[in-house]
């Protein structure tokens, strides 16, 4: 696990080069703290930088890391789990391994393959591989999008990093906001990619790579999400097991300690379940608990699995009045505005695990994959939708402000049945926007446009629910849970691995019929069978709970009058009309938790507007 950068075909004098990659390297020290290194290059003239959190091949994969002859060098970002199967090959065909690293086995596989060689890694990961005998820099990012890839196409040559900061750090260019990317996360809670919250910069898609040359730069893509011919049997329960088993036993190859989280659900009980059968030894395993929210807290199931299991249990408390203190770090490190998942528990979590262990498991992506979440079990919107007239509703929805009804209004108006998904999640209408934000920063644009599956995707979608899946997986799983989650924990030196994301998962629950994922008002039902097989009663009887700040956070005192300050008394330097915001903010927090959540996604925006441009910056 590492933090990744370069300079690709640049013009910049020696000095000035060396010095600028040794700044990408310092500014993503806590993505790397064990070592980092630089290398530049001259054909064309650029460099590398990297830093690193070692976890494999300890003594040998440092980075950047070069090919036999050295026209050719690469830093990786992440973990290859079939790294040994493909050096075995790649040893028979004549390469030579100085170490064991997943890193060295992925530049030769590029030797032999070019860009195919991307369909061939089974791994999280963002990597850049600089080519002198091809002159060219190929970028690529791993298809669900565990991993972050920024770049940037300036006069002093092509940036690349896991952070935006990274870039800035070159000085070759400055931080500046992007009122389209505000647009789309006041309206979705998070900005997917290609776009950044800062203009001139951009993220790399899930599951793309990029080729940099003489002839400028063109992108493709080496995975999509697709859905597969449907293909199952009463044995998809078995054959589940069998895939994840292997998940597991791969995410657990490491050369330090190797933890689980755990919530007392599903999803991380069977991982940590699996893995404490496999790795042979007493595991750690770790859970956030919050004192004062019987809603969200989950220890008494946390802990009854830890007790099943024997393992070393950690828990660390997430209080409402911690919230103050967290939004500059999480805001620091997030580095773009993300209301569509809890950073601060995220961080807090991962700050706990990170005094433990370097790496840890977590059953992320099942909820996407396999139906887990209570809005894909009931959804009446949709299925009013063919009875209600689009206009009416659309113009009915005009006359609330934030809530459940205006959101079911926006559903019912849509226009299909891919915007309704994206009006189902939507926040903010475009009318709030304008009355929000200073004119400067109005789009005004198609907010929604970004988040929505594309045709293709579409047309494999056998049906309604199948499409609402792809939607999570590919736009908030992607750009904004997993986005969130790899910068919590690289704020704390800590890599997570996913074992539901494996390739072989993902594929197997694309050809999965959505009867086996909800059905009969049960969600996640092929691993129902695994629950009541192998965890506890208790836990295996119960209904979804997803990790999220306590019900009614905002409306906490502590938080309530932070939020307040920040965005009254940094209103006439952010994005916000300052004498709108003063009214409504009054009215909103009087109306319950839904206008809170509206509030919530402001003071997110406010402090990384604060951070990026005010404070301690990028």
């Amino acid at each position: 696990m590492c933090g990744i950068g370069g300079i690709f075909n640049t013009d910049l004098p020696d000095d000035e080069l060396k010095a600028a990659l040794a700044r990408m390297e310092r500014s993503m020290l806590h993505r790397g703290p064990d070592e980092g290194g630089t290398v530049v290059l001259s054909q064309p003239r650029g460099g590398l930088a990297a830093r690193r959190l070692s976890i494999v091949d300890l003594e040998h994969g440092g980075q950047p890391l070069g090919n036999e002859d050295g026209t050719a060098f690469i830093v990786l970002n992440g973990e290859i789990y079939n790294h040994q199967s493909l050096r075995d090959k790649l040893t028979s065909g004549g390469h030579r391994f100085r170490g064991h690293s997943d890193t060295e086995a992925s530049l030769h596989l590029y030797e032999d393959h070019d860009v195919e060689f991307l369909k061939q890694l089974q791994g999280m990961f963002a990597l850049a591989i600089y080519d002198t005998r091809k002159r060219r820099l190929l970028l690529a990012r791993d298809g669900p999008g565990m991993k972050p890839l920024y770049y940037a196409n300036t006069a002093r040559g092509l940036l690349f990093a896991s952070e935006a900061g990274a870039l800035f750090a070159t000085r070759l260019i400055q931080p500046s906001p992007d009122p389209e990317a505000i647009d789309t996360y006041l309206a979705s809670g998070f900005i997917p990619a290609p776009a950044s919250a800062f203009r001139g910069v951009a993220k790399l898609r899930a599951g793309q790579y990029l080729i940099a040359d003489s002839t400028g730069l063109r992108t493709g893509e080496f995975w999509k999400y697709r859905y597969a011919t449907p293909s199952a049997g009463e044995d998809s329960p078995h054959e589940l097991e069998e895939k994840l088993r292997h998940a597991v036993r791969s995410h657990l190859a490491a050369d330090v300690p190797v933890g689980v989280l755990i919530s007392g659900g599903w999803d991380s009980s069977l991982i940590a379940t699996f893995a404490a059968a496999i790795a042979g030894v007493r595991l750690k395993t770790f859970s956030v608990v919050f004192p004062d929210s019987s809603d969200a807290d989950e220890s008494r199931y946390s802990r009854m699995m830890a007790r099943h299991l024997g393992t070393d249990h950690f828990e660390v408390e997430f209080r409402a009045a911690m919230m103050p203190d967290l939004m500059a770090k999480v805001s620091k490190h997030t580095e773009e505005p993300c209301a569509s998942a809890p950073l601060g528990v995220q961080y807090v979590l991962a700050g706990l695990v990170g005094a433990h262990v370097k790496t840890v498991l977590s059953g992320e992506g099942a909820d996407e994959l396999f139906g887990g979440y209570d809005r894909f079990r009931v959804s009446y919107p949709y299925l009013l939708r063919r009875f209600v007239p689009r206009a009416p509703a659309r113009l009915a929805s005009l006359c609330f402000g934030p809530s459940r009804l205006r959101r079911g209004l926006r559903v019912l108006g849509a226009a299909d049945e891919r915007t309704a998904d994206a009006e189902f999640e939507r926040m903010f209408t475009p009318a709030d926007k304008r009355r929000l934000l200073r004119p400067e920063f109005c789009a005004g644009g198609p907010d929604t446009q970004a988040v929505l599956i594309g045709s293709d995707v579409l047309e494999t979608c056998p049906d309604t629910l199948a499409r609402r899946l792809a939607f999570d997986f590919s736009g908030r799983l992607a750009d904004a849970v997993l986005f969130s989650g790899d910068k919590m924990s690289m704020a704390n030196s800590l890599e997570i691995r996913m074992p539901f994301l494996d390739a072989a998962v993902v594929e197997f629950a694309l050809r999965l019929p959505s009867r086996w994922k909800v059905h009969g008002g049960r969600e996640k039902v092929v691993l129902s069978h695994l629950a009541r097989r192998y965890l506890p009663r208790e836990i295996a009887a119960r209904r979804k709970k997803g990790l999220g700040y306590p019900h009614g956070l905002w409306l906490a005192p502590p938080c309530k009058r932070y939020a307040r300050e920040l965005l009254l008394d940094n209103a006439r330097s952010g994005p916000f009309d300052a004498k709108y915001l003063q009214h409504a903010l009054a009215r909103w927090m009087s109306r319950g938790n839904t206008a809170a959540s509206a509030v919530s996604k402001l003071v997110v925006l406010q402090s990384w507007w604060n951070e990026a441009f005010h404070g301690s910056g990028l």
